[in-house]
């Protein structure tokens, strides 16, 4: 077999495999609040045309309100939702039609890392090598089945990077970049950030040595760029916008301490391995590998934007919001590549042995002293690290989704309350994943009493001024739902306990690491670790 026919072997089965890992049970597990309120706001961009916050006769006011301005969702970008809107407005409530649109994005960009490798000429080996890391690398595949903008944003920064990569073709390449350059700004502003700053360091580093760009191209670039930012950042202006509202540590520590963190949780999360990221770094700054030193120096800048400008405060969690690194996956799986490659041309059998280990196992990620997080209130059950073949874990959990206390609940709302009767559930932001799954009840109180912000709405909407039908508490906040059923008391309402969905009472499946389970979570606390529904009791 000639060595084109391999790569079109391994360019047909990588798709192959790619869809079957990304669409697999793709809609079996309801989605979290994160995703839930993506896809509310994409209904309403179905509806009328902008992020309105109204979905029929619910309101989403995530943190009471503290996106929107106006009626409308004026802090996040907006490509997620349009992206969303026609499959979950021709189809809602339905968790596959929501997750579709961004798991396609996820197999586009195994299909431009292909174009990418058969552009540039390489070997069948760095063929079967790139597309194995990707296919084994879960956190690619995880972040590519969320209702967010993971996906888009990991393939408009392939994009992005294949345009620049190959400018010398003409000046459709030019336009490509700036065209995909504004969608991810739209998509994301940290990861805009991150991109633009990777492409800017490589282009005065190495790339104009290489091919330069006509002074025009570049002020063309730079020009629509600037005017992309202004014309996005001036509806969906973030700034100023506190959504945790805690303390802050002085920004120096912060910063410093996020870079740190952002490091560590890359290793943690799998995106690449800590080790042959060092590897590379010494093949590149002391061995000459040039590849390699562009490939480093681009994660580091990436790493160093992210960290500077992520609002996140250290306060809040131990763990780094590692979802603004999500467009460096690839990225890792290329340095680890180089890695693999380098090995492999003085010890075939040790490169075939490390490959087995990085792209299969997270033993070179450092096992079980890496990959916890006992602080988050949610994730402490599966604090306890160990060894494992985390694809053979995603793998099984294809197999066997694990049950979802969130989709339990959402059936039950379904059976048993009628349209428009009102349920309050704490914490907030579980409220979401019910109001998308489970539409026809008001969800009730999302917005702090007193707010001005909102004329004309129904007092079931500010919390303590009209008693809800139904009360929805999920684990450790059946404390605050009891101590509001004590106020209520006292101005003559009583609840009785309705029942108890004897689940976890987090779906941990969110995209991160250390805050997937997979798998059903078995030993928790029935009193306070459950779910939790009481109902209003009528004279």
């Amino acid at each position: 077999m000639s060595g084109r026919q391999v790569k079109i072997l391994l360019a047909g089965g990588g798709m192959f495999v790619a869809a079957a890992l990304l669409f697999a049970r793709l809609g079996a597990i309801p989605l979290w609040d994160d995703e839930a309120t993506t896809a509310l706001f994409a209904q309403s961009v179905w509806r009328t045309g902008d992020t309105d916050v109204r979905v029929g006769h619910n309101i989403v006011a995530y943190q009471s309100g503290v996106e929107i301005r106006d009626g409308k969702n004026r802090v996040i970008p907006p490509l997620p939702f349009y992206l969303a809107a026609p499959f979950v407005g021709n189809a809602p409530g339905s968790a596959l039609a929501a997750r579709l649109p961004f798991a396609l994005c996820g197999l586009a960009t195994i299909g431009v890392i292909i174009l990418w490798l058969a552009r540039t000429g390489v070997c069948a080996g760095t063929w079967l090598a790139m597309l194995a890391g990707l296919l084994c690398n879960v956190s690619f595949l995880l972040f590519s089945r969320q209702c967010r903008y993971y996906a888009p944003v990991m393939l408009l920064s392939v994009i992005s990077a294949y345009f620049y990569q190959f400018r010398d073709r003409g000046r459709l390449y030019l336009f490509g970049l700036i065209t995909a350059g504004v969608l991810l700004l739209s998509a994301n502003y940290l990861c805009y950030a991150g991109v633009m700053a990777c492409l800017a360091v490589d282009y005065l580093m190495w790339g104009r040595r290489a091919r330069a760009y006509p002074i025009g191209d570049i002020l063309l670039f730079v020009a629509i760029q600037l005017a992309a930012v202004g014309a996005v950042v001036i509806f969906y202006n973030p700034f100023g916008v506190d959504i945790w509202n805690v303390p802050r540590q002085a920004w120096i520590v912060e910063k410093l301490t996020l870079f740190f963190w952002n490091w560590r949780d890359l290793n943690s999360n799998e995106f690449g391995a800590g080790l042959l990221i060092a590897m590379a770094a010494i093949l590149g700054f002391f061995g000459r590998d040039r590849q390699a030193r562009r490939a480093v120096t681009a994660l580091t800048v990436y790493i160093a934007v992210v960290s500077v400008l992520t609002p996140q405060p250290v306060n809040l969690l131990s763990v780094a919001f590692v979802r603004y690194l999500v467009p460096v996956i690839p990225l890792c799986v290329w340095i680890t590549v180089i890695c693999v490659r380098y090995t492999a041309t003085r010890h075939y059998v040790l490169a075939v042995v490390l490959a087995v280990l990085v792209f299969g196992t997270n033993i070179l990620h450092g096992g079980p002293l890496v990959g916890t997080d006992p602080r988050t209130v949610f994730s402490s059950v599966i604090a306890q690290g160990k060894f494992r073949s985390t694809i053979a874990q995603y793998i099984g959990e294809l197999i066997d989704p694990p049950p979802s206390a969130y989709g339990e609940m959402a059936q039950w709302i379904n059976r048993h309350v009628g349209e428009g009767q009102s349920v309050w559930v704490t914490p907030g932001y579980a409220t979401y994943p019910l109001m998308y799954h489970a539409p026809r009840a008001l969800y009730a109180w999302q917005l702090e009493a007193g707010s001005g912000r909102f004329p004309g709405l129904p007092a079931i909407h500010f919390a303590g001024q009209q008693a809800p039908e139904f009360i929805v508490a999920f684990g450790p906040y059946r404390a605050q739902a009891l101590a509001a059923m004590e106020k209520l008391k006292a101005r003559g309402m009583s609840y009785r306990e309705e029942g108890t969905v004897n689940r976890y009472w987090y779906d941990l499946i969110r995209p991160e690491l250390f805050w997937h389970a997979f798998g059903e979570v078995r030993e928790f606390s029935p009193d306070d670790e459950a779910v939790y529904l009481y109902r209003r009791q009528r004279p």
